[in-house]
């Protein structure tokens, strides 16, 4: 058999890549203390900057962003001033190993948030090894059971997210509903948690329908919905299915019947593509909740000074990550992945004094304090399997797009539902 010379080099090369992105990861991952090290400390963020729900990795980057300033104007990680690189995974599972890859072996990161619950288990066991601190930003069920000393979680799983879903349909009295999910993965794992809740407090579901995304008209799929004659429908669909959805149903059936969706449907860019005057008539979106108490009043103060505007869906997930994992580095005196993951629960679970910034966080450690980090998502308490638990809020949008909380759900309210 003739064998492919061009082939045979690619080959080469590929797995001098990998072999080149193990031996850097492990360098990277096993950093010591500062010393008198002056070089930043590099942050990654990883996530969709483009393609299929491209607002994910923007809006988490600017959380990032906040935390960073408040950092480096207190002196920085171990006196060390943080830089941020970002990743593009194209919300693609697939696409996100190179992304990682690039991050770890060419950019030399010392922590990394993200990525998102689209990427996340295809990149975990890359992770993993790398034995960089990371906080995903994501609330896929995949990562419910995650055994890690490296790898966190600053959003509360999707299983507590369908669970609220639920309890407000409850709450509002709704009794015969729909599912509406995208067939993409990281909706389909919304589906389970918002059925089981509804159906176990006296609901049943009439209609149950995929949609594949980004098609060019749901026509069917609407006829189908309507004539199971639901009170409402729970969804999670991509903006330009959304776009696509919401303007048929008004043309074909008028807009009336509610819809209950998920923190997707929360995102501006999703308000924008159906309008706010059609999110403002039907959509009912439930997020983690932004009653985090001061430490939420000064995010959105933070955040409004750096970008003229309200935090974007996410950006406070981003915040917290960055703020926990440099606590942590000052806690431990390293970046090194041991010694931080080790730090994680001291800094952010309870007991100890309350901090919710960095600068306080920074100034009661080095007094010897023990600190209980609360963020702008909320308590960012870390379970045995390195997870959140958290309340939602139930928002609408007005007519000109902005979000108001109708309803907050408590972690409380949510346990055992």
């Amino acid at each position: 058999m003739q064998t492919n010379p061009t082939s045979w080099w690619t080959k080469i090369g590929v797995s001098a890549f990998i072999l080149l992105a193990m031996l850097v990861s492990a360098c990277g991952g096993s950093g010591g203390s500062s010393g008198n090290n002056t070089s930043p400390i590099k942050v990654g963020v990883i996530g969709p900057f483009s393609g299929f729900e491209a607002f994910i990795g923007p809006d988490i980057l600017k959380g990032v962003q906040v935390a960073a300033d408040q950092i480096n104007a207190h002196g920085g990680i171990l006196g060390r001033q943080v830089t941020i690189v970002t990743a593009d995974t194209g919300g693609d599972a697939v696409d996100a190993v190179p992304a990682l890859r690039k991050l770890i072996s060419v950019d030399q990161v010392n922590l990394i948030v993200g990525p998102s619950s689209l990427e996340a288990q295809a990149v975990l066991p890359i992770l993993q090894q790398s034995k960089i601190p990371d906080v995903i930003v994501g609330g896929t069920t995949q990562l419910d059971n995650l055994v890690s000393k490296y790898v966190f979680r600053s959003s509360p799983s999707d299983n507590l997210l369908g669970v609220a879903m639920a309890y407000y349909a409850i709450h509002k009295g709704y009794t015969r509903a729909a599912v509406l999910f995208g067939s993409n993965e990281s909706a389909q794992t919304l589906k389970a948690p918002v059925v089981d809740a509804f159906k176990r407090h006296g609901g049943s579901i009439v209609a149950d329908i995929n949609l594949v995304p980004d098609q060019s008209s749901y026509r069917s799929e609407i006829e189908q919905l309507y004539a199971a004659n639901p009170q409402v429908v729970f969804t999670q669909v991509d903006a330009q299915t959304g776009a696509t959805l919401f303007s048929e149903i008004k043309e074909l059936k008028g807009l009336g019947l509610p819809f209950i969706g998920t923190d997707v449907t929360a995102s501006s860019d999703f308000i924008k593509a159906i309008t706010p005057a059609t999110a403002q008539k039907v959509l009912t979106s439930l997020q983690g909740t932004s009653k985090g108490g001061q430490a939420t009043a000064e995010f959105t103060q933070l955040y409004q000074k750096k970008f003229g505007s309200t935090p974007v869906e996410l950006a406070d997930y981003g915040y917290d990550a960055l703020n926990v994992l440099a606590l942590a580095c000052d806690a431990a005196n390293s970046t090194n992945g041991d010694a931080v993951g080790a730090k994680m629960r001291t800094v952010a679970n309870p007991p100890g004094t309350t901090v919710s910034d960095y600068a306080t966080g920074y100034k009661d450690l080095k007094a010897g304090m023990k600190i209980n980090y609360d963020g702008a998502s909320g308590p960012m308490d870390f379970n045995a399997h390195n997870n959140v638990f958290g309340g939602f809020d139930a928002v609408q949008s007005d007519a000109a797009g902005n979000i108001t909380t109708v309803l907050t759900i408590t972690a409380q309210q949510l346990n055992g539902y």
